[in-house]
């Protein structure tokens, strides 16, 4: 699958909207899926998730190449994984405000 930043964003919010499935099928769908993406795949790592309390989709890619890993975060991803999951949370903090 392809897809850029904007186009996770617009699938996101549309699945939390309900303007893309209608009633039974948005009761199936949320009561198997969690509406936000986590993902990895050698060379790249993704972050999508809707934020209900501030009504807002927050989209982070991130290359993984190049670099060390450091000891602890030394998991999928190593260390540019690790400081992902940091950035991403400071940027949703920022917004809260």
């Amino acid at each position: 699958m392809i897809a850029t930043a904007e186009d996770v964003g617009i699938f996101l919010r549309a699945l939390n909207d309900g303007s893309l499935l209608n009633g039974d099928e948005q009761a199936i769908y949320s009561s198997i899926y969690e509406y936000e993406h986590t993902g990895w795949v050698p060379g790249y790592f993704s972050i999508a998730h809707y934020h209900e309390d501030m009504d807002t989709v927050v989209v982070q890619f991130v290359s993984t190449t190049g670099g060390e890993t450091w000891g602890t975060a030394n998991i999928i991803g190593g260390k540019a994984t690790a400081i992902s999951n940091i950035v991403y949370n400071r940027i949703v903090r920022i917004l809260r405000r």
